[in-house]
């Protein structure tokens, strides 16, 4: 009989007697990033800290029905960051409302936000001008591919 135990990005396995264990940790990893488990854990979790709803496991399951309907249709993940923080983000980087953020600002302000897949190079980074435009759609995209936990 074996004990699993899930930390947020490792998971250990104990078992007692039980020649393999390395090949079994191996597959319980692979099953879990296959399925993005780690990933929405952390996003449910990050979403419970955020709300702090009065009725947790309804929250849950409701934050679940969205992430459903959302694999089906394509329209919404549960996610922190919503259109309107978005534009908050930017205009802190755009204090004096140019118009436009640098490339590294807008690499450093994507990573922030946990977007780790995102066009290095978007229109505008040739005379390093990102505008917001550019900004949104990046952003978008890349948290739609981290909130949604499964491949999209």
């Amino acid at each position: 009989m074996g004990l699993y135990c899930i930390h947020y990005h490792k998971i250990c396995i104990k078992m007692s007697g039980e020649p393999n264990i390395n090949q079994r940790e191996v597959d319980t990893n692979t099953y879990l990033q296959r399925h993005r488990i780690l990933d929405l854990f952390n996003n449910m979790t990050s979403l419970l800290i955020y709300n702090k709803p009065e009725e947790p496991r309804e929250f849950l399951i409701e934050q679940l029905e969205k992430l459903k309907v959302a694999q089906q249709s394509g329209m919404y993940y549960p996610c922190l960051f919503d259109e309107s923080n978005l534009h908050a983000i930017f205009g802190m980087l755009d204090p004096t409302k140019r118009g436009f953020i640098s490339k590294d600002q807008y690499c450093e302000a994507l990573k922030t936000i946990g977007v780790k897949d995102f066009e290095l190079l978007p229109t505008g980074a040739e005379i390093d001008k990102i505008t917001i435009d550019t900004f949104l759609r990046e952003a978008k995209k890349g948290l739609a591919k981290y909130s949604a936990t499964f491949k999209v």
